[in-house]
């Protein structure tokens, strides 16, 4: 009985270690954009809007 050839694995184990890591890569990129634009930009917008609205009010009470 002839021995059965098998492949090589190191090359598929390389492929999918690259691809893993550029998947991961990717999608972290894309949460961490969407954290960035979605939550933490309005929220500071809208803070910095509530301190400058404040700060007006306060030069407009005291006459400056």
């Amino acid at each position: 009985m002839a021995a059965t050839a098998v492949r090589p694995i190191t090359g598929m184990l390389r492929r999918g270690l690259i691809l893993d890591i550029g998947i991961a890569l990717g999608v972290g990129f894309v949460m961490a954009n969407g954290y960035w634009y979605g939550y933490h930009m309005p929220r500071t917008n809208a803070r910095d809007n509530y301190y400058k609205k404040l700060e007006e009010e306060r030069a407009a009470r005291m006459g400056a």
